[in-house]
């Protein structure tokens, strides 16, 4: 997942109107990646000077499970042809996430809520055997792509079991910057993706720091782009497909 820590700010971007601080640790061959959603409160004695005080602490998977259901081809028996000889094939498949992460208050005691993330969406491979013009020799070329349908947002209170609320997304691109629930509706600004600034409107009656984390984590960590980096389709079931096996016309591609 994105490796980044933020800062928050209160109406602008600016250095005296900084707020909080989105202090992200963990992750690489751990399992769990922690992000503490700090004020700027730094006692210049303590053991690190440069850490602010702890409001809001978040904990999610970094090894989301990913399920793939390989899906039937285009055609009947997924090929096309060049002649006699086939020299196309394309392979789709249909996929599964689910991840989870957990947001509790530190300073307020019973404010702990859980998080369930799913995903859904679609990678498609199209495997082309096209002749080298100098070697004479058939090359397989490989053409992926991936796509991310819906993600599904279930959030509950962790000593209750009740739920809180839950929302979706779909349609989503690789440019997706808005999302809405209860808690919070996010944007992001214009510009590279990660380096853009996130506008966050938190609403009324839900705790701010809550709302900052279920905004992060939906807009970076879980978002589209971040998804579909983790996932990596197994087409190793059709790497033993050979063209020359149903002929051996001297066309090319």
């Amino acid at each position: 997942m994105f490796n980044k820590d933020y800062e928050v700010y209160d109406s602008e971007i600016a250095k005296d109107k900084r707020w909080l601080f989105l202090n992200r640790s963990g992750g690489g061959f751990s399992s769990e990646a922690f992000i503490d959603l700090e004020n700027y409160v730094r006692d210049p004695d303590a053991e690190d000077p440069k850490k602010g005080e702890v409001l809001w602490k978040c904990k999610y998977d970094e090894n989301p499970d990913y399920r793939q259901q390989y899906g039937s081809d285009s055609s009947s028996d997924g090929f096309s042809s060049s002649g006699f000889r086939p020299s196309r094939r394309k392979l789709e498949m249909r996929w599964k996430m689910e991840s989870k992460a957990t947001i509790k208050s530190v300073k307020n005691k019973g404010q702990k809520y859980k998080i369930k993330v799913k995903a859904k969406g679609t990678a498609q491979r199209i495997i082309r055997f096209i002749r080298n013009r100098e070697t004479g020799e058939l090359e397989r070329h490989y053409f992926d792509s991936e796509e991310v349908k819906k993600i599904s947002y279930k959030i509950k209170d962790a000593e209750t079991g009740e739920s809180i609320d839950k929302f979706s997304i779909k349609g989503l691109k690789d440019k997706t910057k808005s999302w809405k629930c209860e808690a919070f509706k996010a944007d992001k600004e214009g510009g590279f993706f990660f380096a853009s600034p996130t506008k966050i409107e938190t609403r009324k009656g839900v705790d701010p720091g809550f709302a900052l984390l279920m905004a992060h984590i939906c807009t970076s960590e879980f978002h589209p782009t971040e998804i579909k980096k983790d996932f990596h389709p197994n087409w190793e079931r059709y790497d033993g497909w050979n063209p020359d096996a149903f002929g051996n016309s001297s066309g090319s591609d």
